[in-house]
Formats: structure tokens, C-alpha cells, sequence
């Protein structure tokens, strides 16, 4: 059927399906591998602040690493969203696991005899090259 002249469209112009277009009517979802990249970030960071729960903390911050990754190739789809979702899991989850390898490393340096002597002989030595607190108050100008 032809359209009238005036440029209005006719009822019995519409699409099949009444005139809604099916697809543009359905919500974008939410990457479930990216929320739940997210909740285990969180259950991650919960964990790592209890001493106790520590262990499980490392376990839930590669479960979130990798689910947030695949988070994130899922938020990439058409009519999937998530993708805020996801960085802030791989976020967390990286965070967590960063933290732990330095907390690691600083403990091993300090249960380490040789590499305390290390840090407090550059210490020494560093606080020999500073001037005194007499020879500072010389070069400060009189009042």
C-alpha cells in the first residue's frame, strides 16, 4: 500500500508484529560471568582482610580474574552488557593478587637476617651523609 501524500503513515503500513521492532524492544543483560567476576573480587577482599580467611581469598581472586575476563569478552556481544561490571572484578581480583605477591615478598625479605643487615646498613649510611641538625640551624639565615 501506497503512503498518502501528506506524509503521515497509514496503520496498515506498519511492520509485521504490529509496528515494534522485536529486537530494539528487549533490554541489554548483564554479563553474568561479570557480575559474578565482581562478587568474587569482593568475597576475595572480604576474605583478605581476616587473617584466617586469607587462603581463601586467593582462590576467590583468581575464580574473579578469571571470570572477569570472561566477563569482558562476553560484554563485547550485542545486547550484552557488563562491561563496568568486569573491570571493576578483574580490578579487585588483580589488586588483591598484586598485594599479596608484595605482601609475600616483604615478608620474605624481612624473615631474611642478610637482607635486614642489607636495608640497615643503607640506612646508616644514608643517615651518615645527612648533615647534623647544627650544621642545618648554621645555614638557616639570621632573624
Amino acid at each position: 500500500m501506497t503512503a498518502p501524500d501528506d506524509g503521515s503513515q497509514r496503520v496498515t503500513d506498519l511492520p509485521p508484529g504490529g509496528g515494534r521492532d522485536v529486537t530494539a524492544a528487549r533490554p541489554a543483560k548483564t554479563s553474568a560471568a561479570a557480575v559474578f567476576a565482581l562478587v568474587f573480587g569482593l568475597a576475595a577482599l572480604f576474605c583478605a582482610l581476616t587473617a584466617i580467611l586469607s587462603p581463601a581469598a586467593v582462590v576467590f581472586a583468581v575464580l574473579g580474574l578469571i571470570l572477569a575476563v570472561a566477563g569482558l569478552k562476553m560484554a563485547n556481544k550485542p545486547g550484552v552488557t557488563g562491561k563496568g561490571v568486569a573491570v571493576g572484578g578483574l580490578v579487585t581480583a588483580f589488586g588483591l593478587i598484586l598485594g599479596g605477591v608484595v605482601i609475600g615478598g616483604l615478608a620474605a625479605v624481612v624473615n631474611d637476617k642478610t637482607q635486614l643487615d642489607r636495608i640497615q646498613h643503607y640506612i646508616d649510611n644514608a643517615r651518615a651523609k645527612l648533615p647534623s641538625t647544627q650544621q642545618v640551624r648554621n645555614q638557616l639565615p639570621a632573624k
